[in-house]
């Protein structure tokens, strides 16, 4: 059996994305988990794209998250 390796049980990074309207949950990139950093940021450039998305910020997926950095536009 295969497993997507942005929602492995191991991911250490998520997103939480503010926007200006509406909920994030049901953009892929928001829910999905990363393994590194850099595959974080991606998710988070994609997300960015979205107008109603005004920022995005990386967390370790930890309880509670613990802050990593802030992306803007």
């Amino acid at each position: 059996m295969t497993r997507d390796v942005a929602n492995r049980d191991d991911a250490m990074f998520r997103l939480i994305a503010t926007m200006r309207r509406g909920s994030a949950s049901g953009i892929p990139a928001a829910s999905a988990r990363y393994p590194t950093i850099e595959s974080a940021r991606n998710g988070a450039a994609i997300l960015l794209r979205d107008d109603r998305i005004l920022r995005v910020m990386v967390v370790r997926n930890e309880v509670p998250p613990v802050y990593v950095e802030w992306l803007e536009r």
